[in-house]
């Protein structure tokens, strides 16, 4: 796969910007802090429940369980 000479220039661009950041004088405030971990423990929450809706159905095409029963 060969990449494009601007693309080369877009990366190096992005790459320039995180290698020599500039002070960012701004403040997060302790409701900000509550949303991100609210945000944390829900995207914990649903990963948990993808990987019991998908572990079911793995269960399911290999015979664990019949379709005509239901989850517990």
């Amino acid at each position: 796969m060969k990449v494009k000479p601007e693309a080369w220039i877009v990366i190096s661009i992005f790459f320039a910007l995180f290698l020599f950041p500039r002070a960012a004088y701004a403040y997060i405030d302790p409701g900000t802090g509550s949303l991100i971990f609210q945000m944390i423990v829900a995207a914990g929450v649903g990963a948990l429940f993808f990987l019991k809706v998908f572990w079911h159905r793995v269960k399911d095409i290999f015979g664990g369980r019949q379709k005509s029963e239901e989850h517990e």
